[in-house]
């Protein structure tokens, strides 16, 4: 029997887990099959089964995954020695340009992890510590204009960081809409127009 290497693994599971991700989105997670992933990725019902032991379970690590990746680009949106304000503008602005693409993948992927979390209690887990992560990366940017005397002093940093939470929140559910979509210089206008009076 050939010897399968770690890097050869790892990069199988990753396929796995981004053409599963595909799938899940266009089907939903009830109606997708192994088989119809199998499909997809020219791969058998038991070659997916040698890296994830149910559905469920593949389903857990592709909303792992899509979180992390989405955390990794908003965390990542700026320098460390950049001024406050550009720090929040840029983490803004990769935001607005999350929510303007047409992701359907994820955008629709956010919402069966949301639906589903009520019955998969992993989920649930995973939701939370997204939330905490991206509210964390927030207020962290609010506190550090706080401090340095950019943003308004008596603003509520949570109450802040859950406001754009929820506009995000608000903007990716509207990109589902047929026909509607989001325009992503209307997006940035709204996102700063909205926000900008955070600043002094």
């Amino acid at each position: 029997m050939p010897h399968i290497s770690p890097q050869y693994e790892q990069a199988q599971e990753k396929r796995i887990i981004a053409g599963a991700a595909q799938v899940f989105a266009e089907y939903g997670y009830r109606q997708t099959t192994i088989d119809q992933i199998g499909q997809a990725l020219k791969l058998s019902k038991g070659a997916i089964y040698i890296y994830f032991k149910s559905k469920e379970d593949l389903f857990v690590s592709v909303l792992e995954s899509i979180y992390e990746q989405r955390f990794t680009i908003l965390s990542t949106a700026y320098q460390m020695d950049d001024p406050i304000t550009v720090k929040f503008e840029k983490t803004l602005d990769r935001l607005c340009g999350l929510v303007s693409q047409d992701d359907r993948v994820f955008i629709r992927l956010w919402i069966e992890g949301f639906l589903e979390s009520e019955h998969i209690s992993r989920l649930e887990a995973i939701k939370t510590d997204s939330r905490q992560q991206f509210h964390q990366l927030l207020y962290g940017l609010l506190q550090e204009g706080q401090r340095s005397g950019e943003i308004e002093p008596n603003l509520n940093l949570s109450n802040a960081a859950d406001a754009i939470m929820a506009f995000s929140d608000g903007l990716m559910l509207h990109s589902l809409v047929q026909g509607w979509g989001i325009d992503p210089d209307r997006v940035r206008n709204i996102f700063h127009d909205t926000f900008s009076q955070l600043y002094l």
